[in-house]
């Protein structure tokens, strides 16, 4: 059998330099409220079976798109006349669709795999307004989990391997075999140390180490190391050069936490963002790592091999393939004509039947339906037998498209550079953690 469950995705990233990396909010926004939903026939299926999975875009549009996959987990299968197409990583439209009764509404088949488990279907949707660009329009993001061949349970992200996970990654697993990284305890409150969760000693460090709101309450005194520059983070080699004292942390002069590489300078620690001066700010052992000024266009963009734009040189351009990328770094996609066989078109980054494309005035696919700024009501996490619930789920924020204009080309690349982001959350990558 199958169970489903409906998970709110949690907030978009946005990589550095301004592209898109989860969801289109940087090229589109301006749209109102919208919600997913995702249902299989049958409701309830087992390994082997064939099922039919119907997505919906809920919320007054005019038009909409979709982006979708899972994870590698079976068989993607495209269902003929649904304005879809496969490619390498998943499900994408190849044409904005039309809303029919309120909703915009695909129709794809999957096969699900020879052994039991658990699937996740990730969902980038657009709800469009219409009017041919970026503005007005909707993103949403929705992530639906079934279990097949087993009881399924849910199971929470476990980031430092504590044995206790994060409320805000869930993933439905068999019962009996939780996906990699997943643990079935909840209630980590900072899942990046592993000395810190529900139950842990409350240790005299100014941290909330056993996870119950309060901080160092009956606290068991911790070692302290000299703290030079008073940056609350000591250098690791006075461990063996220096005395430690045993106290709370906090005090003058003396710290708690390691890592400092440059023990007389305030403005250099673990806890600070890197900025571009040619130092290792954060003490990671990289130097202005993903904060240098970058250069070119699409395939061409470059990061400057120093702090100032002058000394960014951009890759050269190549011939404009059907690709999804921008080979030649003009500003635009899979713009060129004759990239695709003679009766064929170059729509969502594959060449199809041109007879399954509507062009728009100047002969390029019509443009993708758009996304924005989402509202909608968050899905809540909850098990339902079969269908998963609908919910208008968090968009990125400055999330920027730097890669080709805001029209149909500039969403599809945005689209591309999901299926990477998704490729990540698949193997159970984190996001990076935000300092304060």
């Amino acid at each position: 059998m199958g169970l489903g469950l409906q998970l709110s995705a949690g907030a978009a990233l946005a990589r550095s330099g301004g592209i898109a990396a989860s969801g289109c909010t940087g090229c589109h926004n301006g749209g109102g409220q919208g919600s997913l939903t995702l249902t299989t026939n049958p409701a309830t299926f087992s390994p082997g079976d064939r099922v039919e999975v119907t997505l919906s875009i809920l919320g007054g549009f005019s038009n909409g798109g979709v982006y979708l996959n899972t994870g590698d987990v079976g068989d993607l299968q495209v269902i003929a006349n649904m304005g879809l197409a496969k490619v390498s990583s998943g499900i994408v439209h190849n044409q904005a669709k039309p809303a029919s009764g309120g909703s915009v509404q695909f129709k794809l088949a999957w096969v699900a795999p020879a052994k039991a488990g658990a699937v996740r279907f990730s969902v980038y949707a657009i709800g469009g307004n219409g009017n041919r660009n970026s503005s007005g329009d909707t993103p949403l993001e929705g992530q639906f989990d079934f279990a097949y061949g087993c009881a399924g349970k849910k199971y929470y992200l476990d980031g430092d391997s504590d044995g206790i996970g994060r409320e805000d990654f869930a993933m439905l697993g068999c019962a009996d075999s939780p996906p990699l990284g997943y643990v079935e305890a909840v209630g980590d409150c900072d899942d990046y140390r592993k000395t810190t969760f529900p139950g842990a000693n409350e240790l005299c460090n100014m941290i909330d180490d056993n996870c119950d709101g309060r901080i160092d309450e009956d606290a068991v005194p911790v070692e302290l190391w000299p703290d030079a520059d008073g940056d609350g983070y000591y250098d690791v080699r006075t461990e063996k050069t220096g005395e430690p004292k045993v106290g709370c942390a906090g005090l003058k002069g003396w710290a708690a936490e390691p890592g400092d590489c440059q023990p007389m300078n305030t403005a250099v620690n673990p806890g600070v963002m890197e900025v571009c001066n040619n130092l290792d700010d954060d003490c990671d052992g990289d130097v202005d790592e993903r904060v240098r000024p970058t250069c070119g266009e699409g395939w061409c963009r470059r990061e400057s091999s120093g702090c100032d734009l002058m000394y960014c040189t951009p890759g050269e351009p190549t011939k404009e393939t059907c690709n999804f990328l921008d080979d030649d770094c003009d500003g635009e996609v899979d713009e060129e004509a004759n990239m695709c066989p003679q009766g064929q078109t170059c729509a969502a980054g594959t060449c199809i039947a041109s007879d399954q494309v509507i062009l728009d005035p100047d002969g390029k696919p019509m443009p993708v339906a758009g996304s924005g700024n989402v509202s909608g009501s968050p899905g809540t996490a909850g098990a339902s037998p079969g269908a998963g619930g609908s919910g208008g789920l968090p968009a990125a924020k400055d999330s920027g498209c730097a890669l080709g204009p805001r029209t149909s080309h500039g969403a599809l690349v945005a689209l591309a550079l999901l299926m990477a982001s998704a490729a990540l959350r698949r193997k159970g990558l984190r996001a990076p953690r935000e300092r304060p």
